[in-house]
């Protein structure tokens, strides 16, 4: 195992992904790609200019936290971050392509009542359809 791709949205189930991934990149020596996906903004009510603007803000804070990470590693592992915008599923599932990953690490998302033992669905699509092994950490 050589590269291991991790997806990290903010959260508290994706910021344990990010750990678990770097325990497992320590005992491989393997690099890790963090991907944060930016979903597209669909929001007819708002003007093009404020869609922009709004992209604008979660591309920056995404980048922040991003570099949070980055330097969480101290330099003990290479990590490269990688920021898109579009279907997350989707942008993940071609980033792990892209990068030949040999693994897939992500959050799963915790939910009330009976659909809390459920993945979410992005966790959900990225079992069903990477070419790679994949580990939901809860």
């Amino acid at each position: 195992m050589k590269k291991i791709l991790v997806a990290h949205d903010g959260s508290r189930p994706s910021s344990k992904a990010v750990k678990k991934a770097f325990e497992i990149a320590e005992k491989f020596q393997a690099s890790i790609t963090i991907i944060s996906v930016i979903p597209e903004l669909f929001l007819t009510e708002l003007m093009e200019i404020d869609r922009a603007r709004i992209s604008e803000t979660l591309t920056g804070e995404t980048a922040r936290m991003m570099e949070k990470i980055t330097a969480s590693a101290k330099g003990l592992l290479p990590v490269k971050t990688v920021i898109r915008q579009g279907n997350p599923a989707e942008e993940i599932l071609a980033e792990a392509a892209k990068i030949r990953a040999d693994l897939i690490v992500t959050g799963s998302h915790g939910r009330h009542g009976a659909e809390k033992f459920l993945l979410g669905s992005v966790s959900s699509k990225i079992v069903d359809h990477a070419a790679c092994a994949v580990l939901v950490v809860k």
